[in-house]
């Protein structure tokens, strides 16, 4: 095959491939907050947690995403996901467009209270946020 017929073929299919360029780089975002929860006993849940895997599935989430879901769960912290509703696969792009989004929190108890840190991408940001308000409405915050 001639050459420049065969870097003519090339381009099209390269181009599909390669990333876009329009989307800006998210921002991971970290947020502490801390709880009055009275002493947690060694062995039992902690109650701040066990909300947030609760709580998990009503948060708001992006069109195009499923409900957010508690897949990793660990004695002081759980992995929240949410995932595309349709997968597509057709480039580079829309494989990353569809990839699961992710909240990651842990907890810390000592002396009645639970530090909670989560850390999530700035692109669902108002996920977060609405999770934390729930948690507001369930446990003191303290200031």
């Amino acid at each position: 095959m001639n050459p420049l017929r065969l870097s003519l073929l090339l381009v099209p299919a390269l181009a599909a491939c390669a990333p876009t360029t329009g989307l800006p780089s998210p921002t991971r975002v970290t947020t502490v907050v801390t709880y009055r929860t009275g002493v947690v006993a060694a062995g039992d849940d902690n109650p701040v947690l066990a909300a947030v895997v609760a709580t998990a599935p009503t948060i708001p989430t992006l069109p195009g995403r499923m409900p957010w879901k508690a897949e990793e769960i660990e004695r002081n912290q759980v992995v929240l996901r949410s995932r595309a509703e349709t997968v597509n696969t057709f480039s580079f792009g829309s494989t990353v467009r569809t990839l699961p989004y992710e909240m990651l929190f842990t907890v810390i108890s000592s002396a009645g209270t639970t530090t909670l840190t989560g850390t999530y991408s700035k692109s669902y940001e108002v996920s977060a946020q609405a999770l934390l308000n729930q948690l507001d409405r369930r446990f003191p915050r303290v200031r």
